[in-house]
């Protein structure tokens, strides 16, 4: 569930999520761990450096997560880990693969009563949300790392049936 909620919550990209270490979401801050305020990172697809403030309950959601699933990573302040690990033991440890990260959203999304959850989900409802509540779409551009607004407003889903619905309201 923190894959999906961590998605969601910053528009990163499956692959780049699953790469997380414990040092892109944790810091050590007089001699304690501590999550970090925001997640930074470079993309891989885009190769664009992109930061994103994690929320007050995104930080407490990786918190209960990093304690129950790397408590000895915690304790010895080791933060080298993947966050995401792979259960299988093939020579070490291993980031979650691109199926099992979908599986695990897939799962969620079917718990939520949800049917056609995949990966890219988590963003292109990122950006919707954003977009309903005003944000500006250069903005959700720039969070989204999109070359232009018009595949922004494509990749989040806004339909000609949205685009009458805000010319309706207008009522001038």
């Amino acid at each position: 569930m923190l894959l999906f909620s961590i998605g969601i919550n910053t528009a990163y990209r499956i692959s780049d999520l699953l790469h997380l270490k414990l040092s892109d979401v944790l810091e050590i801050y007089r001699q304690k761990v501590r999550v970090k305020s925001r997640l930074k990172m470079k993309e891989q697809k885009t190769e664009k450096n992109n930061s994103v403030i994690l929320t007050k309950k995104l930080q407490k959601d990786i918190w209960e997560y990093v304690l129950k699933e790397h408590a000895q990573a915690i304790q010895e302040q080791e933060l080298n880990h993947y966050l995401f690990t792979s259960r299988k033991k093939n020579g070490g440890e291993r980031p979650l693969s691109r199926q099992q990260g979908w599986y695990i959203i897939s799962k969620a999304g079917k718990k939520a009563g949800l049917q056609h959850l995949g990966t890219h989900s988590m963003r292109k409802t990122f950006g919707y949300h954003l977009y309903n509540n005003g944000v500006g779409l250069e903005l959700i551009q720039l969070l989204s790392n999109h070359s232009s607004p018009k595949i922004t407003l494509r990749y989040i889903g806004i339909e000609q049936e949205d685009k009458d619905q805000a010319v309706s309201s207008l009522g001038l």
